[in-house]
């Protein structure tokens, strides 16, 4: 009979990351992961401390996984583009942690690596602190917000909720296209854009506007 594996945190934080890729970071638990495992959950509390340890554990793993590539001779906008991007792929398939990171902040080492990445590359690109400072914190901000929205729109599709894109045409047919002839004209296709496409224009517009301080 094949002795099983000792249990350890890298075990324990390895079946919650599947978890939370297979059903979002919601699903990760305790009970949940220590059924994976074959377990009591208290068996994992002599490696985790408590849920919130094992949640940010998690976290910080998958931020390991967000590694930005581009090329030696990249320019600074291709270099935060691909940031950016990467952190939006990797997080979206894992549901649940770009809004836990908004609520909780940095989740350990892997945040501040990642922070010391882009914060490195406006610099390079000849930013003063503070700009480079205030760049960072918005792009940050409009990846882990976008990748939330899109989240959620995921979510409520799996419980069956009703569809926010239906809801907002829906409500177009009773708008007065002559009282409000840009919202009926422009609506039905700014209701479905499509989130990466929202996503890379945001990116864009913002890289551009930070641009414009170095011209």
């Amino acid at each position: 009979m094949k002795t099983p594996a000792p249990l350890t945190r890298d075990a324990i934080v390895g079946k919650a990351l599947d978890i939370a890729h297979r059903e979002g970071l919601g699903a990760v638990t305790m009970r949940a992961v220590a059924g994976s495992l074959g377990v009591t959950a208290m068996a994992l509390y002599r490696h985790v401390t408590d849920h919130e340890q094992l949640v940010r554990l998690v976290a910080d793993r998958i931020g390991g996984l967000v590694r930005p590539r581009s090329a030696a001779d990249a320019s600074w906008e291709q270099r935060a583009r691909a940031w950016a991007q990467t952190q939006r792929e990797t997080l979206r398939q894992y549901p649940g942690v770009a809004a836990w990171l908004i609520n909780n902040g940095p989740a350990g080492p892997e945040a501040y690596r990642l922070l010391d990445n882009l914060l490195e590359t406006l610099h390079d690109a000849g930013f003063d602190d503070a700009t480079a400072i205030s760049g960072a914190a918005t792009i940050m901000s409009w990846t882990f917000t976008r990748v939330a929205i899109e989240d959620s729109a995921d979510d409520r599709v799996r419980r069956r909720s009703p569809v926010r894109t239906a809801a907002f045409l829906d409500g177009l047919s009773g708008v007065d296209a002559a009282v409000h002839p840009f919202a009926t004209g422009m609506g039905p296709t700014f209701f479905t854009l499509p989130p990466p496409e929202i996503f890379d224009t945001g990116l864009d517009w913002i890289l551009t506007g930070f641009g414009q301080s170095l011209n």
